[in-house]
């Protein structure tokens, strides 16, 4: 039911979109809580306390402090990604004729992904270690620069690319992907609680109430505010 509900929400902002309100808005944030920042392309400072309902465009940069988190829907497709505490990722596209291809480069941290079938493009998550590929998938990354990378596969494949060694490895339902700064990459059985847990699969449904800020071509300012289950 939240699903369906965060699905005709990613309709009705589409409709704005394209009559030119907040045109070139790539995602928007559907879940904030605790210390989130977001420094827009071009800028040199984070500014603090994002909202519910934040239009992200392309090149922005999200941070959460240690008690953030942040999850935001791409529009085109309604892949979706969560980003836990202590993390940071630059949100990007690039379109060449009727393609369109998604980036996320995650600096540090955890990231949940949900990424919807990739029909034209790619749709790609860049760490310090590791490039991963995903067509259509549902997976965790846990990403140290230091350390290297982990990707805990829940549902299809995810293809990893070892930017040190070029190694590749497949990564798929109920598997767990390394990757290390050395070049090494590995893929065994998911050990039973090793998984991060996601509070929001545990059943439950919030009430959500979104206030967006659109502009169109005009200099025009629209608010809106829609509240959903």
């Amino acid at each position: 039911m939240k699903k369906l509900h965060l699905l005709m929400l990613i309709t009705f902002l589409m409709i704005f979109l394209t009559q030119g309100w907040s045109a070139g808005a790539i995602a928007i944030t559907t879940k904030v809580r605790g210390t989130v920042s977001l420094k827009r392309s071009g800028e040199t400072k984070f500014k603090p306390n994002v909202k519910l309902g934040e239009l992200i465009f392309n090149n922005d940069h999200l941070k959460t402090g240690k008690d953030g988190y942040a999850a935001l829907v791409f529009i085109d497709d309604k892949s979706l990604i969560k980003i836990w505490e202590n993390s940071e990722m630059i949100v990007s596209r690039s379109s060449v004729k009727k393609t369109i291809s998604k980036r996320i480069s995650m600096q540090i941290g955890t990231l949940k992904a949900e990424v919807s079938p990739q029909r034209k493009g790619e749709f790609v998550i860049a760490t310090p270690t590791s490039v991963a590929s995903v067509k259509g998938t549902t997976f965790w990354v846990i990403i140290d620069p230091v350390l290297g990378d982990i990707f805990y596969g829940i549902s299809g494949e995810v293809e990893v690319k070892n930017n040190e060694s070029d190694a590749v490895i497949v990564v798929g339902a109920n598997e767990t992907g390394t990757s290390t700064p050395d070049g090494q990459v590995n893929v065994e059985q998911t050990l039973e609680g090793s998984v991060p847990v996601d509070e929001e699969d545990q059943g439950g449904e919030d009430s959500n109430i979104l206030k967006i800020q659109m502009r169109n071509k005009q200099g025009d300012v629209k608010d809106i505010i829609i509240e959903y289950k």
